[in-house]
């Protein structure tokens, strides 16, 4: 039976103002969990091809989880490395979520096999027409490198784990507001089962309200908050969109300094992505989503 034709809607909010600063001369466009739908990430690439731009350079990030669970990971996998391309952009940041470094620790050795497998391997492996019930680890292993863009085993194997740009600071999950960030930030992709951790953290991270600057040496800091973390993981909105004004729960700027940009593509046809930009010395956000439908 072939695909049923869909419709893509897009949402957005109304720009608003950050509490730090970031560089004037670029725009930066994040992007959240993709989970495999590529269709919706396609849309969202032309969205940002298509958004004029008044600064010299454009930032891509991706925040994690590009595979597992939705329909067409590898397909997501070939879009976002491709992404400088196909958004007109300038620079690309691909940093890993817990199921990209699942899926790298499958990829060493059978021991993390049936681990991805409950994360949603499986839906990747019938993309190949594979399972762990007829192919062995070798085979499967085999093929995934095959079909998987190099440059994204690369990056999800041994490349940068977050991003700072300005005040703005994009990781996969979050972080502690406890621990030393550094420390925290640094921890190796070898202790992805620790539920502390920046590709695992949820309630720690979620919960904590008074902002990420208080050990900061500068009073100033400590005072205004600068710092908003972008981050997935954690699913902010439950349920399918429908208006612009259901993505008002990934703003969380003034009460927990984030911006959360996992609105459940795991489970739904629909991916958020925010653009920061400054405007006359002032950073500022538009948080934005696009939904499939069938037509």
């Amino acid at each position: 039976m072939p695909d049923q034709p869909k419709a893509h809607n897009s949402f957005c909010l109304p720009w608003r103002d950050l509490p730090g600063s970031m560089p004037d001369d670029i725009d930066i466009f994040a992007i959240g969990d993709v989970h495999g739908q590529a269709d919706l990430l396609e849309q969202v690439l032309r969205e940002i091809k298509n958004t004029a731009s008044e600064a010299s350079k454009r930032h891509i990030v991706f925040l994690g989880d590009l595979t597992d669970r939705g329909p067409a990971s590898m397909r997501a996998v070939d879009l976002a490395m491709n992404a400088e391309r196909l958004a007109d952009a300038d620079e690309l940041h691909v940093l890993p979520g817990n199921h990209d470094i699942v899926l790298m620790f499958a990829l060493e050795g059978p021991k993390y096999l049936d681990f991805w497998m409950r994360l949603g391997g499986d839906k990747v492996l019938a993309e190949l027409d594979m399972s762990v019930e007829t192919n062995s680890w070798q085979e499967l292993t085999e093929k995934l490198k095959k079909h998987l863009h190099s440059d994204y085993l690369n990056a999800m194997g041994s490349g940068p784990t977050h991003l700072y740009l300005g005040d703005l600071l994009f990781v996969h999950a979050g972080i502690h507001p406890f621990q030393n960030r550094a420390d925290f930030l640094g921890l190796s992709r070898r202790f992805i089962k620790m539920e502390d951790h920046w590709a695992n953290i949820r309630h720690t991270f979620l919960t904590h309200r008074g902002g990420w600057d208080q050990n900061d040496a500068d009073l100033k800091r400590r005072e205004l908050n600068p710092t908003v973390v972008v981050h997935g993981h954690t699913p902010a909105l439950r349920q399918d969109l429908a208006e612009a004004g259901d993505l008002e729960v990934c703003d969380g700027i003034d009460e927990y300094r984030t911006v959360a940009l996992d609105i459940g593509a795991a489970y739904r046809p629909q991916l958020a992505y925010a653009h920061f930009r400054v405007r006359g010395g002032k950073a500022e956000v538009q948080i934005r989503a696009v939904r499939s439908s069938v037509v």
